[in-house]
């Protein structure tokens, strides 16, 4: 979808459009830029970027003079890319004059790809500023989205766990075997998908219920970093009792979300399929698969 952001910033009226506000890794994104000045104005350069920064939590605990012990989470930022463009090496403008320039912004061929979740995170922007001698650059910024495509996830780019990219995975636990088959694999945030659970009981048990749940486990990676899990997918089936063979046909669309499987330089964001057999006044039973999302099919 085209997007358009405007901003006055130190005597320059902004204008910004690009053709799409979710862009691809490895592709060029078009777009144009227009400034008109309150007064006369002179730069020596416009210059749009595109910015990545990454976001992470994490606890620090202290302790008073008294010996008190207190804890409180911290947010640390860094910033992971900056792709600047030199659109024009220099400006000058009457006032009330507008200028227009197109622009072309590559998108780095491997992102990383935004993703949107608290304790860990990546938030993309388009940025675009004049240099100013001796003043204050006049800037606009508007936020983009970068998605991570089926095909970088398929080509191994992305570090993900063993059998995450399998359509079938073997599960086991508590005397349940079984096995559970995702499809399309990889899945993608905001698309349908299907599940096929089959299962070996054994001898007969009590349940109150079967819940599925496709969950996304997001960390920051570092000493102290806070995690916590996203329920992108949910399912209940009733169900009072499970006993020998079994087979359960799921369907479902994922959370439109952008939390792509990855890997961050602070952070991390893996995805595990859950079927939870629920017990009465017992520990549930949890069998669980590896899952890789992606957050586009397009190429």
């Amino acid at each position: 979808m085209a997007a358009t952001w405007t901003a006055s910033s130190h005597g320059i009226a902004w204008r910004l459009e690009l053709e799409r506000d979710t862009l691809l890794p490895g592709r060029l994104v078009g777009g144009r830029i227009t400034a008109t000045a309150d007064d006369a104005f002179e730069a020596r350069r416009l210059l749009v970027a595109l910015r990545a920064e990454e976001h992470w939590k994490y606890e620090v605990t202290t302790t008073d003079a008294q010996g008190h012990t207190s804890t409180r989470v911290e947010t640390a930022r860094n910033q992971l890319v900056n792709e600047p463009v030199a659109v024009a090496d220099s400006v000058v403008l009457t006032a009330g004059e507008s200028r227009s320039w197109d622009i072309a912004l590559p998108v780095p061929p491997l992102g990383p790809a935004t993703l949107e979740a608290n304790v860990a995170g990546l938030d993309w922007t388009v940025a675009a500023n004049m240099d100013v001698p001796g003043g204050l650059d006049p800037v606009i910024e508007g936020p983009v989205r970068v998605v991570q495509p089926v095909a970088l996830l398929r080509a191994g780019v992305v570090p993900l766990e063993a059998f995450a990219l399998y359509g079938p995975a073997d599960v086991a636990a508590d005397g349940v075997t079984g096995t559970i088959t995702l499809a399309p694999m990889p899945l993608c945030a905001g698309e349908a998908f299907t599940a096929t659970v089959a299962l070996q009981a054994g001898e007969s048990r009590q349940l109150q219920e079967i819940r599925a749940e496709l969950r996304v486990h997001v960390k920051a990676a570092v000493p102290t970093g806070l995690a916590e899990d996203i329920v992108a997918w949910s399912s209940i089936i009733p169900a009072t009792e499970l006993a020998g063979d079994r087979t359960i046909q799921l369907q479902g669309t994922l959370d439109p979300r952008l939390l792509p499987s990855i890997e961050l330089p602070h952070g991390r964001a893996a995805a595990t399929f859950h079927l939870i057999l629920a017990v009465a006044w017992a520990r549930d039973t949890h069998l669980i698969r590896d899952v890789a999302i992606a957050t586009t099919h397009e190429l």
